[in-house]
């Protein structure tokens, strides 16, 4: 598939395509005319940067995920006095992605309460015209909301 069949398939600009490409987290064939040439597997790749990059790590950090994620040659430093700051970086990256899982596990919970709240309300005043109950209120796994601080609002009509 060209540039932007993949572009499309994944949500990325082709911008952002020849930007992963220019830093290597891309490896695309190329035509005899220099046309890039991706395949399936490039889609769940851009995916992957994707969610990397938007989970807060920086380009060289996507990239020795990434190889190590498809199995790729992992290029480490070759003496303790480079591996120690890279071990080092990757705790510290380690550390930040599960603070923000704690924040966004957080943020859901509060969400399916007031979720299941609105959707309460709407049952209680509309009755069988609350069209968005049964969805609203399923409750995905892991998002009770049992465990928010007691000092909470309540939602009212």
């Amino acid at each position: 598939m060209l540039i932007g069949e993949l572009a499309e398939k994944t949500g990325a600009t082709v911008r952002m395509l020849r930007y992963y490409d220019q830093h290597g987290l891309l490896t695309p064939q190329r035509t005899q005319g220099r046309y890039r040439v991706y395949d399936e597997s490039d889609v769940e790749r851009v995916r992957s940067v994707r969610c990397l990059i938007s989970s807060g790590l920086n380009i060289r950090l996507v990239r020795l995920v990434l190889a190590h994620a498809f199995d790729q040659d992992v290029q480490l430093p070759e003496d303790e006095a480079g591996c120690v700051p890279l071990l080092e970086m990757l705790t510290e990256e380690l550390t930040s992605v599960e603070a923000r899982i704690t924040q966004l596990t957080s943020s859901k919970a509060h969400l399916t309460r007031l979720v299941g709240d609105v959707t309460r309300i709407m049952a209680e005043k509309f009755g069988d015209r609350a069209r968005c109950r049964d969805a609203a209120t399923e409750e995905a796994p892991g998002t009770s909301a049992e465990g928010l601080h007691s000092g909470r609002r309540a939602v009212r009509a």
